[in-house]
């Protein structure tokens, strides 16, 4: 309650309306701040998860099939999933702590995960369609891309969006990410061996720029 309202002083009604806005501007701050930090923190996996797929091509002689390191080639199919479980318990955790205050926000902890599990499921559907048609492809091309997609149908969807000023950073957000993969694998035309090399930098940066820097965005407007 404000400073200048003491316990048990009887409010007026103009006083109580303003009083009840205020609370609400308030929580409105908090919700954006803690989608910013959610922007933040995935603006941290997402680079983290490209990252380390590039240390552990390294490893294996990816994409050469050379010799060495074979044992570590069965990491490649689930070694996103610790960063994105860190990244889901720590949206997950804030929210909860939002979700104290404002309990209603307490939801989006759930449309946290449907967003996780839309960008995740076009990512794999992609790959599973490129294995069936047997199209040569850069993949960390092809994640950027799907992750722009998936980020787009989640503005779309208007899911984790506070107002309307998110639900349009999500979808610009989203067109970003997958207009630098389109044009990228564009600019460097059939060369699959040069457009990974080349997208092993341009991946983690593109989706690091854009997620934290929404983030930033986000929390500075609260």
């Amino acid at each position: 309650m404000d400073a200048n309202v003491h316990e048990g002083e009887r409010l007026t009604p103009h006083a109580a309306v303003a009083e009840i806005r205020r609370i609400e501007g308030l929580h409105g701050a908090l919700a954006r701040r803690a989608s910013g930090l959610t922007w933040m923190i995935w603006g941290i996996v997402a680079p983290a998860i490209f990252v380390s797929y590039a240390l552990l091509g390294i490893l294996v002689g990816f994409p050469s099939d050379g010799d060495g390191y074979h044992a570590l080639r069965v990491l490649f199919p689930v070694l996103w999933a610790p960063w994105a479980a860190i990244g889901l318990v720590a949206t997950a955790t804030l929210w909860r702590s939002v979700g104290l205050v404002i309990p209603r926000r307490s939801a989006q902890r759930w449309e946290g995960v449907l967003t996780g599990a839309i960008i995740v499921g076009i990512v794999f559907t992609g790959f599973a369609a490129i294995a069936v048609a047997k199209v040569p492809v850069a993949e960390f091309a092809w994640v950027l891309m799907a992750q722009g997609i998936g980020v787009v149908t989640v503005g779309l969807l208007g899911l984790n969006c506070n107002d309307a000023t998110e639900r349009r950073l999500w979808i610009l957000g989203g067109i970003l990410l997958a207009a630098v993969a389109l044009v990228g694998s564009l600019l460097l035309g059939g060369n699959i061996l040069l457009a990974r090399q080349w997208f092993t930098l341009i991946s983690p940066l593109t989706s690091g720029l854009v997620l934290f820097g929404g983030g930033l965005y986000l929390t500075s407007r609260a």
